[in-house]
């Protein structure tokens, strides 16, 4: 990673997240030696440990695990991750250890549920991140989340998340599903209902087809997601709850952005239609909607 594409991050953050710019040292110095270390080499404190994620995603509702909060208007949603790699081995039980953190915004032209500046700005989650990879190609991510709102639309809740992740693509190649299990458990106040909750949730995302075109490859993928309660996630008024809450199904098609210099990471753009069906729980929560449409286009920056 270079010091322009530490640049271009600073800068690109400080636009999106009105974070404050900050400047990085050029490492260009370290750069030709260290590359024929190996991974075991490279210092516990070093740039080429470091990774990240900054995404905007801008669509025309935004439901949190089928619960509906906003389905009008402009809706605004930039997120970003940074990871840092603390260990890394090809054998023993433990195959991969990756701290980190983030930060996921979700502004609306409708000022949904304002009660002070800003208006717009619904939702915000901070999160830390510990990532260990396991044998088999397995990831046990634990995340806990801080669900706020700054224009105080409702009060913060916090939840513990432990998702279970597979990279099968070793062994079933092409027909890789790529399946995950997430445990959710609310650990103060709720998103849903009047009890703090556990809820469970798990999907596939096999790839279908990639459309082989020079340099702008089209990769369509057909992730599947289902939502369970396991106790008082989805509460009726009365206390009592069916294991259902919701099932989706998405279409998705994502393309490098191949013009971009190399130096300033992987850029790409991702087109999503997404199809929402509730439970009669949501149904009633959701203004008496059954199902709904999402559509997502994302701009996203790996490096």
């Amino acid at each position: 990673m270079t010091h322009r594409l530490l640049a271009a991050l600073g800068t690109l953050l400080t636009a999106m997240l009105g974070l404050p710019q900050f400047a990085v040292a050029d490492d260009t110095t370290a750069g030709a030696s260290d590359t024929a270390k190996t991974e075991e080499e490279v210092p516990l404190f070093s740039l080429s440990r470091l990774s990240g994620t900054v995404q905007a995603d801008f669509t025309n509702a935004y439901y949190f695990r089928g619960i509906r909060q906003e389905d009008e208007g402009f809706i605004f949603e930039p997120w970003a991750e940074l990871y840092y790699n603390l260990y890394k081995s090809d054998d023993g039980p433990i195959r991969n250890l990756t701290i980190g953190g983030g930060v996921w915004n979700s502004f609306h032209s409708e000022e949904t549920g304002h009660q002070q500046s800003p208006k717009s700005l619904y939702e915000t989650d901070w999160y830390p991140i510990v990532s260990v990879g396991l044998p088999g190609n397995l990831t046990l991510t634990t995340i806990y989340y801080w669900y706020t709102s700054p224009n105080d639309a409702y009060r913060t809740v916090q939840e513990l998340n432990l998702k279970l992740g597979w990279d099968d693509s070793a062994a079933l190649g092409k027909f890789a599903l790529a399946p995950w299990i997430n445990l959710a458990v609310e650990t103060h106040k709720t998103s849903f209902g009047p009890n703090k909750g556990v809820g469970l949730q798990m999907g596939v995302a096999p790839t279908l087809y990639t459309i082989p075109l020079e340099n702008y490859p089209i990769t369509l993928k057909l992730p599947l997601e289902l939502g369970l309660a396991l106790h008082d996630y989805y509460e009726h008024a009365n206390g009592h709850e069916n294991a259902f809450g919701y099932f989706a199904a998405a279409g998705t098609a994502s393309v490098p952005l191949a013009f971009v210099p190399k130096g300033l990471g992987n850029w790409s753009l991702t087109g999503t239609l997404k199809g929402y069906f509730f439970s009669n729980t949501l149904k009633n929560a959701n203004g008496r909607q059954s199902e709904a449409g999402v559509y997502t286009g994302s701009l996203t920056l790996a490096f």
